[in-house]
């Protein structure tokens, strides 16, 4: 019965095409499948990582343990650490957010909880594109791009209105830098770098990954479509670009372009680098995941996120040695999770 109930509560509409594709590719039978998502469900693993860490191939224990479960390990650090919910405030504001970090953020931005009319004013004056977001919106949900010229109330009425709606952080718009936007057209094709204090107040960033749209979408989140790979040290792109929605697929160049990825190396990369640490030296937190956009200028910091997605750096496809990150993370922590 137990079984039956966690089942049901499981999000069939996105899971069941994995399911599909898990069973035809390992030729494991659907019962079998499901029944090891149920096991690995009590262990802390989500049906995601199931099927991006390659579970759906590879049943062995040796093997699973290799990996970061984000439920359960960024329980243990936070512990650890002694991470309260007020420490973490900021990161699901992004309004708070943009307030903490302006002199880093790299591009202007608006609260209107904090911010008047005029200081709306003045910022559409020089602004004639921007974003607006919901202040606790994820996944590329809850913003909107706005175009000063379709405004087609008084700006007055307009301001007042994105209050009513909550859209309440206001955002230039992010130029990126033309090499990146090789890699995908439309979008801010972000780098995610995961920042780590150790247990003596060191910091490091031993986990990066780029983040794309694919096609001719606008947005490059992963639970929405978009694909992601991870870096090595330099910036540098060594493997096909992994996409999980509505099924697991490998893109191995733009495919509206047909810019080939690998060997792609970002510009101002160890400075993106150098941003998060710096700001990461401001937190409580010793386990960030910080999104940069890379502009002719240098590095953007557009937002951070306190569970860092460790999907990214997990990909059955882009594993060294055919093994997850977890003696990586104890590496950079300084000292061991066990379950």
């Amino acid at each position: 019965m137990n079984i039956i109930k966690k089942a049901l509560r499981m999000n069939w509409k996105e899971a069941w095409p994995l399911i599909k594709q898990g069973h035809k590719q390992s030729k494991r039978s659907y019962l079998d499948l499901i029944i090891d998502l149920y096991h690995c469900y009590k262990e802390g693993y989500n049906w995601g990582e199931y099927f991006i860490f390659g579970f759906q191939f590879n049943k062995s224990k040796q093997y699973r343990d290799t990996f970061v479960c984000g439920k359960v390990h960024y329980q243990m650090i936070t512990d650890k650490f002694k991470i309260s919910d007020e420490d973490n405030s900021f990161f699901d504001d992004k309004g708070l957010f943009n307030r903490n970090f302006s002199d880093l953020k790299g591009i202007d931005t608006l609260d209107l909880r904090v911010n008047d009319f005029n200081d709306f004013k003045k910022f559409v004056e020089k602004h004639e594109e921007f974003f607006v977001k919901s202040a606790t919106g994820y996944g590329g949900h809850g913003v909107r791009h706005i175009y000063l010229k379709d405004i087609k109330v008084k700006l007055e009425d307009f301001y007042n209105q994105l209050l009513k709606d909550g859209y309440v952080v206001v955002e230039e718009k992010i130029i990126q830098h033309p090499e990146v936007s090789k890699l995908s057209v439309n979008a801010v094709n972000s780098i995610r770098i995961v920042t780590v204090k150790n247990i003596n107040g060191d910091y490091n960033a031993p986990f990066i990954a780029s983040r794309i749209a694919t096609g001719e979408a606008y947005v490059d989140n992963c639970s929405v479509g978009g694909a992601s790979c991870v870096l090595d040290d330099e910036g540098v792109v060594n493997y096909d670009y992994f996409a999980n929605i509505p099924i697991i697929k490998y893109y191995d160049r733009n495919i509206v372009t047909g810019f080939k990825f690998k060997g792609f190396k970002f510009p101002y990369f160890k400075e993106s680098v150098n941003l998060c640490i710096e700001a990461a030296h401001r937190c409580k937190n010793p386990f960030i995941g910080w999104d940069v956009a890379i502009t002719e200028n240098g590095p953007v910091l557009i937002e951070a996120n306190r569970a860092p997605s460790f999907d990214l750096f997990q990909v059955k496809g882009q594993l060294e040695n055919n093994r997850g990150k977890l003696k990586e993370l104890e590496e950079a922590l300084g000292f061991e999770l066990k379950k």
